[in-house]
């Protein structure tokens, strides 16, 4: 026992001793502050003197950047390991500064920067408790310890930290003070300063936090990271007591309301709008704004300076997003396919900008973006099929001087010559024959051949500069000017398909597209305003021409099921790559541009036998959706009308490769006919007939052959006109020929023997077709006598082949 007492005076003398000895030096400490205060700028080191002018105005450390979209909503937040959202102190309610200052420094409106009896008051606490109930530093010697001396524990340290908390006094006013501790300050689990302490823990504004809420954030100041509070319960719910203890017994609140603070549940998990609110977390369109801010040299000269600008600088980032517009988007896929049946692996992308403005308003990026991120919209290149011919037609009249009622081949199927590749081979949408027409009905019928060779008379390397101009790419991302450029086969993304097109919409003038509107600072200050930046790519007549063309194409070509039901009219064309592996449809009124895409989003995958259809085509599928979805965001626009494109300056003409050859066909006077090829240059077409027709002009020459009397032939060119008649001239020399003519339209000779000739045509250009036709153009005689027969041959060198087949339109 008595060992016992010797134990518990030994303790308690040295527990007096302790506290006597903290007694004395915080009084040597408050002495010297009380002796210094007023010289205390004099009384500080040249260090301390340069990092106070630094870190005087108190700038709030790392605070996290907030992005909204066009109607000002809040769309995400940016930030690394650090959450924090400066509120002034007009926000901050009377509930929070009460238990903060409770907790922390109950004299902080009446001291001049440090206190003595509040901090005997705590020392004296802390020891009866045990533990740390009370801080010993003042709010102010605690933000110079934040900012300016550090948290070395030595009495040097002590004494520098009161005579700068004296000097920041003597500066600031007890709000800014306060201010900038709630929103400096660490409150655990990521959050820094009250307003991110309030969403962490309540899911809620500062302004709306109760005596209770602000008790417990207030316990958490005092070293919130040693604990893991959803998990250490009982820490917790100490850290509230004491918050409500010292709001009790000062009075801020009564017993009946501490058991009811007391009595709540804590809190069991983030409530923070970055975890709970999707709207708020990364997703396509936000990554593409934080990528475009993170571009932007005003937020800094190097990477480094930008990141830390974009995710730590408190920035206010307004983007071009319309969240209402890509709910459309989602509306009108989910609503086809909900009609049709399940999409299953296939994705829909979608893009829409302003051509006006060239702000880009929405997309579909993709799937859930937690699970795919790879972003289809801006990212997904695929082969836009017979929606490239667009850049095709507005090189054509733009650069070639081209007019949509010139005429143009679309026989199919064709091939040209592709150099040391051999010959490149093209088929028409379902092998079909196509036809002769002008540019516009080769528009609206999505003609293949036609388009190849438009793009080879218009210059494939103007081609390749208008496409890229328009998409805008950089020389290192120029299409590449191959033939099969013009039937889509170089890939593009959505996005790039909707700036494209919105060139058009915009009377040929290209706006450069933007995510972010402007960018404000932590105060407010606009630092950086996007400023429109347009580039004439065509001519307003070309825009206009190719409009027009386009607007027929939806009125009554391959993209009819597109139409808007508004009454607003609309231009675009469909794409369908090879094999149905990917279906376009990108098209445009005055007010939007937008490109639909459908594929598999991994990889290449035929789309044949899908939804009620032998295969996915630009028209029935992307079609559709485009015209719904744009027929939505168009309900409540005025109807503006394209442009009229002005009168042309000349008539029209035939347009076809040099040394391209065309078929003609001279008819007899039996009703049967010849076929000869000629130079295109010595026909003319007539559009009449289903596919139209060659014609020969009146000076062109067709080739016979002529037999003599010996059996040798010659060739022997007639004007076409003339065939007929050079057939029947017979030329006898010695004896009298007796010609029988038989009803069936043939010829025979007696005594002689009747003959016939077999003629070997071509098609137009350099596909080889075998045809043979029997003529009447053959006379024999038994005396000397010259035979004349019809002939066109071709002969067709060993060529290297390559052979291509798409869909079309």
């Amino acid at each position: 026992m008595g060992a016992f007492v010797k134990l518990l005076s030994w303790r308690l003398t040295r527990v007096l001793g302790i506290v006597v000895t903290i007694v004395m030096a915080t009084g040597v400490v408050y002495a010297a502050g009380y002796a210094i205060a007023p010289h205390s700028e004099a009384a500080l080191t040249p260090i301390d003197r340069a990092r106070l002018a630094v870190d005087f105005d108190l700038t709030p450390g790392a605070q996290r950047t907030e992005v909204y979209d066009s109607f000002n909503t809040q769309m995400g937040v940016l930030n690394t390991s650090i959450d924090r959202e400066i509120v002034p102190y007009g926000r901050i309610p009377d509930t929070v500064i009460e238990a903060v200052t409770a907790v922390e420094d109950e004299n902080f409106f009446n001291h001049r920067g440090w206190d003595f009896r509040g901090t005997m008051r705590a020392l004296l606490s802390n020891v009866s408790a045990g533990g740390i109930s009370q801080g010993g530093s003042t709010i102010t010697q605690q933000i110079v310890k934040l900012r300016v001396v550090g948290s070395e524990r030595t009495l040097n340290r002590k004494i520098r930290e009161a005579v700068l908390a004296s000097r920041i006094e003597e500066e600031l006013s007890k709000e800014e003070l306060l201010e900038f501790y709630l929103n400096e300050i660490y409150f655990g689990n990521g959050a820094y300063g009250i307003q991110a302490a309030a969403e962490t823990y309540y899911g809620k504004d500062v302004e709306n936090l109760d005596h209770g809420e602000a008790a417990l954030l207030a316990g958490l100041i005092r070293q919130p990271a040693i604990f893991d509070f959803f998990e250490d319960v009982d820490v917790a719910s100490r850290r509230r007591e004491v918050g409500l203890t010292r709001l009790l017994d000062l009075d801020y609140i009564d017993r009946e309301e501490f058991d009811r603070y007391q009595a709540r549940p804590l809190p069991t998990r983030n409530l923070s709008p970055r975890f709970t609110d999707a709207s708020l977390q990364r997703d396509y369109f936000l990554d593409e704004v934080v990528s475009a801010a993170l571009d932007l040299e005003i937020l800094g000269d190097t990477a480094e300076e930008r990141f830390s600008a974009v995710y730590s600088g408190g920035l206010r980032i307004y983007s071009t997003y319309d969240p209402g517009m890509e709910q459309d988007m989602r509306d009108s896929v989910d609503a086809f396919f909900a009609e049709h049946g399940d999409r299953g692996q296939f994705e829909v992308s979608m893009a829409t900008v302003e051509p006006d403005t060239g702000a880009i308003r929405a997309f579909i990026g993709g799937p859930d973006f937690a699970d795919f991120e790879f972003n289809l919209a801006t990212q997904g290149k695929r082969q836009p099929g017979s929606s490239f011919k667009t850049y095709v037609l507005t090189t054509a009249i733009e650069r070639a001087g081209f007019l949509p009622y010139d005429t143009v081949s679309g026989l199919g199927p064709c091939s040209f010559d592709d150099g040391p590749q051999g010959l490149y081979n093209v088929n028409n949408f379902n092998r079909g024959p196509g036809r002769l027409g002008t540019i516009r009905t080769m528009t609206t019928s999505s003609s293949n051949c036609a388009f190849v060779r438009l793009g080879i008379l218009s210059d494939l390397d103007e081609v390749v500069d208008v496409a890229s101009r328009m998409m805008g790419r950089d020389d290192d991302e120029r299409f590449l000017p191959f033939k099969s450029m013009s039937l889509g086969a170089q890939e593009v993304t959505p996005l790039e398909q909707a700036v494209g097109y919105a060139v058009l919409a915009n009377g040929g003038v290209r706006m450069e597209p933007f995510y972010i509107d402007r960018i404000e600072d932590r105060d407010g200050n606009i630092i950086y305003q996007h400023i429109p930046r347009g580039e004439r790519i065509v001519s307003e007549a070309t825009a206009a021409w190719v409009s027009q063309i386009l607007e027929a194409n939806v009125r009554a070509g391959t993209g009819g099921r597109a139409r808007l039901t508004t009454g607003q009219t609309s231009a675009g064309k469909t794409g369908t790559a090879q094999d149905f592996g990917d279906a376009w449809f990108v098209g445009y009124t005055p007010h939007y541009s937008t490109a639909v895409w459908i594929g598999d989003p991994t990889e290449i995958v035929s789309m044949r036998n899908l939804w009620g259809l032998a295969g996915v085509t630009g028209g029935r599928v992307p079609g559709p959706i485009f015209g719904d979805f744009m027929s939505k965001i168009h309900a409540n626009l005025p109807l503006v009308e394209f442009p009229e494109p002005p009168a042309g300056p000349r008539s029209g003409r035939f347009l076809y490769l040099p040394d391209e050859k065309c078929d003609v066909e001279v008819e007899l006077d039996d009703g049967t006919t010849i076929e000869f090829e000629l130079e295109c240059a010595d026909v003319r077409v007539d559009l009449e007939p289903t596919r139209g027709k060659f014609i020969p002009r009146d000076n062109a020459l067709c080739e016979i052959q002529v037999t003599d009397e010996d059996g040798l032939t010659r060739n022997e060119k007639v004007r076409c006109s003339e065939v007929q008649e050079r057939l029947n001239t017979t030329t006898t020399t010695e004896e009298e020929t007796t010609t029988t003519s038989e009803g069936d339209g043939s010829t025979t000779t007696a005594p002689g023997d009747a003959s016939t000739t077999t003629t070997t045509t071509t098609a137009a250009g350099s596909t080889t077709t075998a045809a043979t036709t029997t003529t009447t153009g053959s006379t024999t005689t038994t005396g000397s006598t010259t035979t004349t027969t019809a002939v066109a041959t071709t002969t067709a060198a060993a060529t290297t082949t390559t052979t291509t087949t798409t869909a079309g339109g």
